[in-house]
């Protein structure tokens, strides 16, 4: 089979956590972002570390950053630290090392990029909506399995859009990727520009940049049994579940398995596999 064209004026990075290492993979075998040279990115969640990294150009130091702090640590449970787990610090820690200044001023200089927020409603206490949330967004992903959500939304979460470049110009960019993807009771609830956020994949596993033009890749980092059919929009998901569980941070060879998972998809899909 003929290989797939690559030619995409924008490139949609879902959530998943620990998941999106499917992305790194992906990507290494499809193209830098040197290589493709898209005008529009968009990242939401764990997607918003892959997108950095992808226009940053530090995909395999973020891999093995991840890999060295997953190896030295051995629980998901631990006091003394931010909810009694270890996400948090880090989660922080390994992006503020792998966006390097290198890699901020690349993201400061490069193309439009979109980090998605949720925004809970101002009036109720925001680990409670992430509580009716988290529950809106299982049965979401039960009933419906598409990446863009409704029942969220339905209860009055919104999202907020975040111009990812001038956050890097600000010398904001960490607290934007960190903000990104929080999931209490996991992760403390920030704040952005004054208002608590939440985990915008909470609204929508893969919102599209806009204003949303041209043809699009949209990169998945789970299986859905209804996706959108578009020719302007190019939906890719993994062949089968990835090895990498979206909160585990113990275990270094379930991300290396989701990395190669992804090596392995992209190279069948640009044989012309039809879903990865």
């Amino acid at each position: 089979m003929s290989s797939r064209d690559t030619g995409f004026d924008q490139v949609a990075f879902s959530g998943g956590g620990i998941r999106c290492f499917w992305h790194g993979g992906f990507l290494s075998e499809v193209g830098s972002y040197a290589d493709l040279r898209p005008d529009r990115i968009s990242g939401v969640s764990g997607g918003a570390l892959s997108g950095a990294a992808w226009i940053g150009e530090v995909e395999e130091d973020l891999y093995d950053l991840m890999r060295q702090a997953f190896q030295q640590n051995d629980a998901n449970l631990k006091s003394g630290r931010s909810n009694f787990t270890p996400h948090q610090e880090m989660y922080r820690a390994v992006v503020s090392t792998t966006l390097d200044d290198r890699a901020i001023e690349r993201i400061a200089d490069g193309p439009q990029f979109e980090v998605i927020l949720g925004l809970p409603p101002q009036w109720l206490y925001p680990r409670l909506v992430a509580v009716f949330a988290g529950i809106a967004y299982q049965l979401d992903q039960q009933v419906r399995s598409t990446p863009h959500l409704a029942l969220p939304r339905a209860m009055g979460m919104r999202s907020l859009r975040v111009d990812a470049r001038q956050a890097a110009q600000q010398g904001r960019l960490v607290d934007l990727i960190c903000a990104a993807a929080t999931i209490p009771p996991v992760f403390d609830v920030p704040e952005w520009e004054g208002r608590d956020v939440l985990d915008g994949g909470m609204l929508d596993k893969a919102p599209l940049p806009q204003p949303d033009e041209g043809r699009t890749l949209v990169l998945l980092t789970r299986r859905y049994r209804n996706l959108p059919v578009s020719d302007q929009h190019i939906y890719v998901q993994p062949s089968k579940e990835v090895a990498a569980d979206k909160i585990d941070f113990t275990d270094e060879t379930k991300v290396t398995r989701t990395w190669e998972q992804g090596q392995r998809d992209a190279r069948s899909w640009l044989g012309g596999g039809c879903d990865a």
